[in-house]
């Protein structure tokens, strides 16, 4: 059986494959339609994208919520706030942030409004294709969630202010539950994916995507643990791996 992880980037999507017998390829594609048909027998494929939204609806995400009370600050605020509906057709900036204040008590960030194309993009996806997340083949995971997971407590060192002690930190976290030599996966990840628009914490977040897509069934959780369903039936949960 293999397992995908799936980090969305600027140009696409940096996919991870691991099978049972460990690290076996990385992959870059331009959309979520393609990585799924090259990967449609993949057990599971976890992607660091929100599933499923509220609809002119004051209520966060539980998931977004739980995440953050779990990483607490600072990095609680790596999970970004997740755009109504409504918010994804909107032309600007500013008309995102206009509609998402109108019916919501919050707003929009910057750092949402950059990744709404590929919200967008995961959003139609699975409203044309329902039974991928019916029967829990793509699902949504958040990478600070899964090392918080696997390390037992929040990672220390900012990826965005501490950047070389933040990956060999996440690293260390990654060699501790992988098979083989992560770092050598890595160089050949990087290898395969060469002059591909995705960074370094790319890769590092795809791999612990991968790695917490291969655990079996039992050991996934999610928050919440009564998972919501969005309007249009998607459910709004992130997997992590039990501790």
């Amino acid at each position: 059986m293999t397992y995908i992880g799936a980090d969305g980037c600027p140009g696409g999507w940096l996919a991870v494959e691991y099978s049972d017998a460990g690290y076996e390829r990385a992959e870059f594609y331009e959309d979520l339609k393609e990585l799924y048909d090259d990967n449609d027998d993949a057990t599971r494929i976890l992607i660091d994208v929100p599933i499923g939204l509220r609809e002119k609806d004051n209520t966060p995400r539980k998931c977004d919520a739980e995440a953050r009370k779990k990483l607490g600050s600072p990095r609680s605020s790596s999970v970004f706030p997740t755009p109504i509906r409504e918010a994804l057709d909107a032309e600007s900036y500013e008309e995102a942030k206009q509609k998402q204040e109108e019916h919501t008590d919050g707003s929009l960030n910057s750092q949402t409004w950059g990744i709404i194309p590929k919200i967008r993009e995961v959003d139609e996806f699975l409203l044309d294709n329902k039974e991928l997340v019916e029967e829990r083949r793509i699902r949504e995971a958040h990478p600070e969630v899964c090392f918080w997971a696997f390390h037992g407590k929040s990672m220390e060192f900012s990826k965005t202010k501490q950047s070389g002690s933040a990956f060999w930190e996440r690293m260390a976290v990654l060699q501790s539950v992988a098979d083989d030599d992560v770092f050598d996966d890595l160089a050949d990840a990087g290898e395969q994916c060469m002059g591909r628009e995705a960074s370094i914490d790319d890769y590092v977040d795809a791999f612990v995507l991968a790695l917490t897509a291969r655990s079996d069934e039992c050991e996934l959780e999610t928050l919440p643990e009564d998972v919501e369903e969005d309007p249009e039936g998607l459910p709004m949960e992130m997997v992590f791996t039990r501790s």
